[in-house]
């Protein structure tokens, strides 16, 4: 019987099973190895393009994850981090400024700056404007420090 749930167990969070990418399956597999040897295999496997790209997109399942993956990123990967939170930020707002509001590491001058490399936002004015209206519409008390830090941010960078 326990070699049944350890086998079990050992689907659940290994590298196959985590090839769905599942947000749930990637944190499982932080809690069972670690975040260093998880952002590894998915650099190696390719997925962290993937990953990154969920965050993008604003899903709060992924934002979620970006403060278990980060302790596991070098530099490289690291750079990423805070990238994803801002392409994340005008679709989801609220997720970013839970992970602001966290005490994992970000910080609103890091996300909320426009942080993008070179030319992969074309529009940055474009991108600012709907980024701060999108967390100027966040009215969670919980938020509201990591809300005005981040519309700080987002003025600063906005200006000439």
């Amino acid at each position: 019987m326990k070699r049944a749930v350890f086998a079990l167990a050992w689907l659940i969070v290994s590298p196959a099973s985590a090839a769905a990418l599942s947000p749930d399956g990637i944190a499982l597999e932080i809690k069972a190895h670690g975040a260093k040897a998880v952002v590894a295999r998915l650099w190696k496997s390719g997925d962290w393009d993937r990953v990154m790209d969920k965050v993008d997109a604003g899903d709060r399942r992924w934002i979620a994850l970006v403060p278990l993956l980060a302790p596991g990123a070098d530099a490289g990967t690291a750079e990423e981090l805070p990238i994803a939170l801002a392409f994340a930020l005008p679709h989801n707002p609220r997720a970013v400024l839970t992970v602001l509001a966290g005490k994992d590491g970000f910080r609103a001058e890091d996300v909320c700056s426009a942080p993008f490399i070179e030319d992969t936002v074309r529009d940055i004015p474009g991108y600012l404007r709907s980024a701060k209206a999108a967390v100027a519409r966040v009215s969670d008390p919980a938020l509201a420090s990591a809300r005005a830090d981040c519309l700080a941010q987002l003025r600063t960078a906005a200006a000439p």
